[in-house]
């Protein structure tokens, strides 16, 4: 039921991404109001579990085929709202793999991550409380799941069907077509929903949301969520295995070709049976300049998976962070803590050979080169023992300037138009070259932080203010830098906590015009309270001598710092070979 681009037109595109827009904004305040951060490992976990069935089609005699489409199954775990943030995160990737399309993703995201998860956790929820009664609460479960996910994939099918109707020469036939197709698909649906949450019932019950008790969830306080395992590398490690298991099968199905090539419902029903022309020069995904291969159809489905799994655990770690009344680390960046670092190379080589390299990320124009550098930049970090969690964390925090790009040169940059929007003011062109470029702008923007953030993470600050000392940087910069590195952390801790304390006192549940006031009262008294700290940080410092000597000495090179322009030198000589090689054999 992925729907591409240039099907529907173009109103419906934007009210149903309009309607799914709003829906995600509510879902995600749900969320924020109440979940466990625990669970957030697990989160991604759904993520990546339902993308990787997403991926392989079971076969539909004779002419079709479907896919697990996961709604239901996660509703019944974790009830509505985080179900549709999952489904959110899979279909969002699932369309830059070319898996439906981009000005689709309301549409699809209404079909598969909203109507299919609210129609089928009440039928699921009906049908539990009915067959509770005179059977165990696990086998009522699964049996109400299959169920709901059965009615739910032909209910949503059916309601594709009526907004295809806006689709010249779609008929009634094809509505019936498509919903019939859909009858079949939906067996496998409740195949693969029952398989895998009889997994989760077995292994992980506190996940599934009718196993517990619903009054209790409801007024859930921190000592009773001590039934969820507190030891959150417990659960990481619980969370590998099913990914793990999530990529090997998913290659073991592409490997011995056992995912249908046949069309799926949607597809056949609407391109086959009811004869509509398909879109040229759609959107084919991200990937699809790297060419075919059942080598690295597994590598970017693995891709998809991590992806998945990733983006679940930042959403929603970030929807629970306002619960851990965790404030700000030391220092504004992300450098070590302790006596020294200890490293065979200076902090002066180090910062030297960061700028160096993104130098070198700067001029590639190859997209391939510059994710592989991230994937060399990834695994060096691992093996030195950089804070990955903090780097990425503060990487994130440019994600708009990065996004920015990615989705502004498709407009403005190319010649071959791969898709063309036609809005109420003209048409509009996307370019497959302004998708590359879009793509490699974003992704060097992403490497250059990488490089810079894990290069300061294996130093710490007063490394860091030596090696700027030994280029020869004025000591009045270097002192701005350290107030700043420590007073700006300092700032915003204060801010926290002040929010903390004005969310006690009621501050969400006013109305507008008291939020509004008492947003500005905590504005203006943050900035008073900082002018007045500013004052007395620099009374202190400068009866500590601050501007009348040398601020920090410069730290020297080491003799092991020409080991490091030789490793980076080598790097860079066999890289593009390296890639071409890896190609090559991905593509067999």
């Amino acid at each position: 039921m992925h729907v591409p681009d240039g099907i529907v037109p173009f109103w419906l595109q934007i009210m149903l991404m309009v309607v799914s827009s709003l829906m995600m904004v509510t879902a995600y305040r749900k969320i924020k109001k109440r979940f466990d951060e625990r669970l957030v490992p697990y989160m991604g976990v759904l993520a990546a579990v339902i993308f990787a069935a997403q991926l392989v089609n079971f076969p539909v005699p004779p002419f079709s085929s479907g896919h697990l489409v996961g709604a239901t199954l996660l509703a019944v775990m974790l009830e509505p709202w985080p179900a549709m943030m999952i489904m959110a995160l899979v279909l969002f990737v699932q369309s830059l793999y070319g898996d439906g399309g981009i000005l689709t993703y309301g549409l699809n995201l209404f079909n598969m991550g909203i109507f299919s998860v609210f129609f089928g956790y009440g039928v699921a929820l009906l049908l539990f409380k009915t067959t509770k009664r005179f059977m165990t609460k696990e086998k009522s479960t699964l049996f109400s799941a299959a169920i709901a996910s059965f009615i739910a994939t032909v209910t949503a099918a059916f309601v594709l069907g009526l907004e295809l109707f806006t689709v010249p020469g779609f008929s009634t036939q094809a509505l019936l077509a498509i919903t019939g197709v859909h009858v079949i698909i939906g067996f496998g649906e409740a195949i693969l929903t029952t398989i895998i949450l009889l997994y989760f019932i077995k292994a992980s019950p506190q996940l599934v949301s009718f196993l517990r008790d619903t009054d209790e969830v409801r007024h859930e306080t921190e000592d009773e969520t001590d039934e969820v395992s507190t030891n959150q590398r417990q659960l990481i490690k619980e969370t590998i295995p099913i990914v793990v298991a999530s990529i090997i099968i998913t290659a073991t199905v592409v490997l011995f070709g056992l995912a249908s090539r046949n069309p799926d419902g949607f597809e056949w029903a609407l391109f086959v049976f009811a004869g509509i022309a398909e879109p040229e020069n759609g959107f084919e995904g991200i990937f699809a300049s790297l060419g075919q291969g059942q080598f690295l159809n597994i590598f970017l489905g693995s891709i998809g998976i991590l992806i998945a799994l990733a983006l679940g655990i930042m959403v929603f770690r970030k929807a629970t962070r306002d619960h851990s009344h965790k404030h700000t680390d030391k220092f504004l960046l992300p450098f070590g803590e302790g006596k020294g670092s200890g490293s065979i190379f200076s902090s002066t080589g180090m910062l030297l050979s960061a700028v160096a390299l993104a130098v070198i990320i700067t001029l590639q124009n190859q997209l391939s080169v510059v994710l592989t550098i991230i994937g060399v930049v990834l695994v060096g970090g691992w093996f030195s023992g950089t804070r990955w969690r903090r780097v990425i964390a503060l990487a994130a925090k440019f994600e708009v300037l990065i996004l920015f790009w990615i989705f502004f040169e498709p407009f403005v940059f190319g010649s071959t138009v791969v898709l063309t929007i036609f809005t109420p003011w003209g048409p509009l062109n996307v370019y497959s070259e302004g998708i590359y470029l879009g793509l490699l702008l974003g992704s060097r923007m992403f490497a250059i932080l990488l490089t810079f953030l894990a290069t300061l993470s294996q130093m710490h600050l007063s490394e860091f203010i030596g090696a700027l000392r030994t280029l020869r940087i004025p000591a009045t910069i270097l002192g701005s830098l350290l107030i700043m590195f420590r007073y700006v952390p300092l700032f915003m801790e204060e801010r926290s906590r002040m929010h903390d304390a004005q969310l006690l006192r009621g501050y969400s549940n006013g109305r507008r015009f008291e939020r509004i006031r008492s947003m500005g009262y905590l504005v203006g008294t943050s900035i008073d309270r900082s002018f007045d700290r500013s004052s007395t940080v620099y009374e202190a410092m400068s009866l500590r001598g601050f501007g009348k000597g040398t601020l920090v000495s410069g730290r020297g090179f080491k003799r092991f710092d020409l080991l490091l322009p030789l490793i980076l030198l080598t790097f860079v000589a066999i890289l593009p070979s390296l890639v071409s090689f890896l190609m090559e054999v991905l593509t067999l």
